[in-house]
């Protein structure tokens, strides 16, 4: 699983290398809280149940990350890690996934609110085998 850092001039971005959707999704996680945090939980003792559905892998991306963003900054909730499944059936992409995460934290060192993701630059592409995807978060 890769992680970059991309530069954009008013937000911030990430991109994206993985195996599968679900390390995508699991990449997607860890690009959020590197952005949000200098030092976020590895995992938890606290979990949280997920499902979302989308019509396509960008949509669920955008709505996975920005699900993260609202536990984050309005539940108080930090996910270190997650489990995550990722299928296609009729109509689009389900994901379901738990999350293992704890209570907001001053030494996770917060550095700033994200508003969203966005679909600004978004893609989610299998490419030589492999799941690319590129994020801009809105700051």
């Amino acid at each position: 699983m890769v992680v970059r850092p991309l530069d954009h001039t008013a937000d911030v971005g990430f991109a994206l290398e993985a195996q599968s959707l679900e390390e995508l999704f699991q990449a997607a996680l860890k690009g959020l809280l590197d952005v949000m945090f200098t030092a976020p939980p590895q995992g938890g003792r606290k979990r949280r149940h997920l499902r979302l559905f989308a019509e396509d892998l960008e949509t669920l991306l955008v709505r996975f990350l920005n699900e993260l963003i609202y536990l984050i900054q309005t539940k108080g909730f930090v996910p270190g890690r997650a489990r995550i499944r990722v299928e296609e059936e009729e109509g689009g992409y389900r994901l379901t996934a738990t999350l293992f995460g704890e209570p907001f934290q001053e030494r996770f060192g917060f550095q700033g609110e994200v508003k969203s993701a966005t679909f600004h630059g978004l893609s989610v592409r299998k490419e030589d085998g492999r799941w690319k995807a590129q994020v801009i978060l809105d700051v």
